[in-house]
């Protein structure tokens, strides 16, 4: 007999030292929509979302995230390439690891991510040669792969570590850093669980705090400087930076403020005075010379100019009096408001005076004297900005005048607020100021056609929205005058016409289809765009049915007079794609196995597909855990439920193919079980009963290759074997095994066989690949 022993080499589990990176295309799914997660906080909740919309991680089922359902070697590669952002070749079919293989039908999807995580340094397998992919993986090893991926591998290494019993001696100081850094938590006992499998909700939970701490190796460069407010200089860099570490600074400027973004890829520099025009230098510091590969960027930064002045006093029509406001600003070429606005020449053709108590930092008040002027005259106001020549323009028509009772006695009457928009028919959503000429009074109003005084009314403090039909009552109040009389305006609502509708509606169409507009208010007119643009009543009058020859967007309002324009209705269009032929598949019994060929009539088509009978394929293997691109004949267990689908570039994607796996396999010669019977003659050796699913040829049985080993977490011992003995009569599918004494073996301790170059009876059959491996686990004592 020839004796086999495993070679066993201690590799690094796991070394997460790649940066997360979450795919860009968000998954429509949240916590929301699975049952079991309605119950979460809602801090935990956040979480769950953040890593579910970016499709990382998806549910059991619709309905059914699967909390506690544990997570094998395999899967966790492909969460691990997903998450990481690997690349991964789709096409790969041969593993570096033995025990992974293309068609395994549990876990050959994996092949690529296995191969794409180990390309990546991130991990070596589980001892030499293989990677066990159906492995379930500890909470132990999970805090090392975090701790790993956080770059903290030699700190873990020289922690004291837990003083708990349930974690494995190697894994303490990985166990105490992750607790540390509140990485994964202890369990209700107060005990770790290390050698526990971890589930789902600590694989994301974890996977999620790591990510928050993680800060990407590689070298920082500054990608550009630019100047976005006369205040405002904003820095962006070409990764995510250690903003405890960092700093910038300026030339020429001093005491900004470093307003960093929340994904740490940008900043903005804040002044507390305005940029003097010239250039700039931007430097990073604080962070260690040799992880920056550039650290400065010039911006060239332009003084402070006014591009547009805007009038605050909307209404077209002011009171006759001695004294109306008109306010104005100054915006900036950054569209802030200029502050301190005092160099311009203003214009008006009536008399006007300021006020310098009236005028605040971002606006100017003058004051225009219509007393002189007859109701419906015309009068114009222009402001000049000296420095930029932007000028703006305003006629205003000088509507009833103030009716000021006569003065009988002291104390002098407080003057009666005016407002910003005459009585009569507005849009919704108009805005009314309340002004007053007496400086120091305070106004109250109110809006429910009750008379306003100090004791029944709101005090004015902004402008008031008319969004329904309204009457606005004030009066001014200032200590040691008497009040004012009672201003009143109405407002009635302008009725808005119909958003204009069309049929059909938006979606995919045929070439040549014909749109028709319609709109519900009698005697409106439909001007629409076809080019995006906002229609106007410039735009092109709809008269007959638009007709869609290519993709399209069609917006449109309706106008009537005496109404105000609908809103913008848009619809958009495309043409409508010839589909993929829905893919067919073919059942083949092989070799013990089910061999399922898929198919589609359309050439040059690719086919997606899962096996899991819950899912459906996407068109992204890249970013959905459940979905493999299909490359050539797959091996699906009988009773599995096979989904695929066909798609092509320039086409509609096919309908998804779902059929069951119907076809039962020929019996193959396959190692069915091991068990522990007891311990030999022989002192230091124990006796292991292998069972075969076929009668086996003696002489093979004797002659056959065996490799045991013991796997106890981390730990793979290999297991010398020393004989190997056929069954004999009514025995024959039967081989004992002495191998050295597993007597004092633990408890949970998986205990494995690997058969090589056994035969049948007939010897017309060798046992093969996928079908010579078996074991046991050590149960608890009585």
């Amino acid at each position: 007999m020839k004796k086999r022993i495993l070679i066993f080499t201690l590799v690094a589990l796991l070394g997460l030292n790649a940066a997360f990176s979450f795919p860009a295309n968000v998954a429509a799914k949240t916590s929301a929509d699975f049952e079991d997660l309605k119950d979460l906080d809602a801090a935990t909740k956040a979480k769950f979302d953040a890593l579910i919309s970016a499709g990382i991680f998806d549910g059991v089922s619709d309905t059914t995230f699967g909390l506690k359902d544990e997570m094998n070697r395999a899967q966790f590669a492909k969460v691990a390439a997903l998450i990481y952002g690997l690349k991964v070749d789709a096409s790969e079919t041969t593993s570096s690891f033995k025990d992974v293989r293309a068609d395994d039908p549990a876990n050959g999807y994996a092949l690529p991510y296995i191969e794409a995580v180990k390309a990546a340094g991130i991990t070596d397998g589980y001892g030499e040669g293989i990677y066990n992919p159906a492995g379930k993986v500890t909470k132990e090893q999970l805090a090392t792969f975090l701790i790993r991926g956080l770059g903290e591998d030699a700190e873990a290494k020289a922690t004291l570590g837990v003083n708990d019993t349930t974690v494995s001696p190697w894994a303490k100081g990985y166990v105490a850093l992750a607790l540390e850094l509140k990485l994964l938590p202890n369990g209700a006992d107060g005990k770790f669980g290390g050698q526990t499998n971890a589930t789902r909700d600590l694989l994301l939970t974890g996977a999620y705090e790591a990510k928050q701490q993680y800060v990407p190796i590689g070298k920082v460069s500054i990608v550009e400087a630019k100047q976005v407010g006369v205040k405002k200089i904003n820095v962006t860099f070409n990764k995510a930076v250690d903003s405890t570490k960092a700093g910038l600074s300026v030339t020429k400027a001093e005491g900004a403020q470093i307003d960093w973004a929340a994904d740490k890829r940008s900043a903005t520099l804040i002044f507390a005075k305005n940029l003097e025009e010239g250039s700039y230098v931007i430097t990073l510091s604080g962070l260690d010379a040799a992880d920056i590969d550039k650290s400065t960027a010039t911006v060239s930064v332009t003084a402070e100019r006014v591009t547009k002045i805007e009038f605050l006093t909307t209404s077209d029509t002011l009171p006759s009096s001695s004294r109306v406001p008109i306010q104005f600003r100054a915006i900036n070429q950054f569209g802030e408001t200029v502050q301190d606005f005092i160099g311009f020449s203003l214009y008006l053709s009536v008399a006007a005076f300021t006020d310098s108590t009236s005028s605040t930092p971002t606006t100017f008040t003058v004051f225009a004297d219509t007393s002189w002027s007859s109701t419906g005259e015309k009068f114009d106001i222009e402001v000049t900005d000296l420095v930029s020549g932007v000028t703006a323009t305003r006629t205003y028509i000088v509507g009833d005048p103030e009716v000021v009772p006569p003065v009988v006695s002291t104390p002098r009457v407080v003057a009666k607020p005016t407002a910003s928009v005459s009585s009569g028919a507005v849009t919704v959503g108009t805005s009314v100021s309340l002004i007053n000429a007496t400086q120091g009074a305070t106004i109250y109003y109110t809006t429910d056609g009750n008379a306003p005084s100090p004791t029944n009314g709101t005090i004015y403090s902004s402008p008031i929205t008319i969004s329904n039909a309204m009457t606005i009552k004030a009066i001014a109040v200032k200590s040691g005058m008497t009040n004012s009389s009672v201003m009143t305006v109405s407002y009635t609502i302008i009725e808005q016409a119909a958003t204009p509708t069309a049929n059909p509606s938006s979606g995919a169409v045929t070439a040549g289809t014909s749109v028709s507009l319609i709109n519900a208010t009698q005697g409106a007119t439909i001007y629409y765009t076809t080019d995006g643009t906002v229609p106007n009543t410039s735009s092109t009058v709809y008269s007959s049915p638009i007709t869609i020859t290519n993709a399209m967007t069609i917006k449109a309002i309706a106008v009537k007079s005496g109404m105000t324009n609908s809103e913008v209705m848009s619809v958009s269009y495309t043409i409508a794609q010839v589909q993929v032929a829905t893919p067919t598949a073919i059942q083949t019994d092989s070799n013990g196995s089910v061999l399922v060929t898929l198919s589609t009539t359309t050439s040059d088509a690719t086919i997606y597909y899962t096996t899991d009978g819950i899912h459906d394929p996407t068109t992204n293997p890249q970013t959905d855990p459940y979905t493999v691109m299909y490359n050539g004949p797959i091996s699906v267990p009988t009773g599995y439920t096979i989904k695929a689908i066909a798609v092509k570039t320039g086409m509609a994607n096919s309908n998804i193919m779902t059929e069951q796996i119907t076809v039962v396999p020929t019996p193959v010669l396959s190692a069915n079980s091991l068990a522990y019977i007891g311990e030999s003659n022989i002192s230091g050796r124990s006796l292991l009963k292998l069972t075969f699913s076929k009668n086996v040829d003696p002489t093979s049985a004797a002659d056959g290759n065996y490799i045991v080993f013991a796997q106890g977490g981390m730990n793979i011992q290999p297991v010398i074997v020393h004989s190997a003995t056929w069954g004999g009569i009514d025995h024959e599918n039967e081989v004992t095994l002495e191998v050295d004494s597993l007597a004092s073996i633990a408890p949970g301790t998986y205990v494995s066989v690997q058969v090589d170059n056994v035969k049948t009876t007939d010897l017309s059959e060798t046992i093969g690949n996928g079908h010579n491996n078996t074991g046991y686990t050590v149960p608890e004592a009585d």
